[in-house]
């Protein structure tokens, strides 16, 4: 039997399923594993499985289908979508109450890499984009230190359930997020084209925001349907509905993050974790 490893440390040596979109960004997500990423791992102990994906929801298909006690980290390097992808479908496991807290790690690919940045600002590097990135990532992966991270689980009115680790955006924002996918082969550039081209022709958005202040007991009704058919971009990816709720779980899912160590305890996670899906 393995020694057990701190809960806010990756053991070593490692094991890490990588799941990587070569389609991802300007089409280069491959070549710069290969060349930035791999050397790093390759050095740090740390052995992987890498598998490319196919289509949309290929990720979101593997790991529900995975025996993640062969691996003791996911790493995803794509844009935010292939997380969102991933996160969701450790939710629709039969196991995802173990699934969720299998380590994450995110290696910028995309042309969106707002959570590899985050992660990268948290652990207190300099902000940097692109290969400089990747890079910072790649050595938060090989230092192998955890820490918690939210989870926000929405509910639309048909009665669609999904999870998100980066933001829901609604309106003139989720508008040039999707639009700008004809752009991908631009790179991160592509939000700066769709933006000048939604402000040439500007819609109007109608909606109604609705929120309960902490510690409010939530109400049973259902959700508003004053926002109809309206567009939502939930961490990059579309979602067509009427309206949407959500509700934040504190320190619900482990992110590979060189900044601070875990709570002590085998269980962090503070607040009701989400319904089962």
């Amino acid at each position: 039997m393995e020694p057990e490893c701190p809960r806010g440390l990756l053991p070593r040596p490692c094991r890490v399923l990588v799941l990587l979109n070569p389609q991802g960004g300007k089409g280069k997500a491959l070549q710069l594993f290969q060349s930035r990423v791999q050397p790093f791992l390759e050095e740090a102990e740390i052995t992987f499985k890498l598998i490319l994906t196919e289509r949309k929801n290929h990720a979101r298909e593997l790991v529900c289908a995975e025996e993640l006690g062969h691996w003791d980290a996911l790493a995803v390097m794509s844009g935010d979508g292939l997380m969102h992808e991933v996160v969701n479908g450790l939710m629709e496991r039969p196991d995802w109450e173990t699934a969720i807290q299998k380590p994450l790690c995110s290696l910028p690919g995309g042309s969106g890499n707002a959570l590899a940045a985050s992660v990268n600002h948290y652990a207190g590097y300099e902000q940097v984009t692109n290969e400089d990135l990747l890079i910072n990532c790649t050595l938060l992966l090989c230092r192998r230190r955890l820490s918690p991270m939210n989870l926000l689980s929405l509910h639309t009115a048909s009665g669609l359930r999904l999870y998100s680790v980066l933001s829901l955006s609604w309106g003139f924002v989720a508008d040039v997020d999707l639009e700008s996918e004809k752009y991908r082969r631009l790179g991160e550039i592509r939000f700066t084209v769709g933006t000048f081209f939604r402000l040439a022709s500007l819609r109007i958005y109608q909606g109604q925001l609705a929120y309960l202040p902490v510690g409010t007991v939530a109400s049973k009704r259902p959700a508003s349907t004053l926002v109809q058919k309206g567009v939502f971009s939930v961490d990059g990816e579309l979602m067509v509905c009427e309206a949407v709720q959500g509700q934040v779980h504190p320190n619900y899912l482990w992110m590979v993050c060189g900044s601070r160590d875990a709570p002590s305890g085998r269980d962090s996670r503070r607040g009701p974790p989400p319904e089962e899906p």
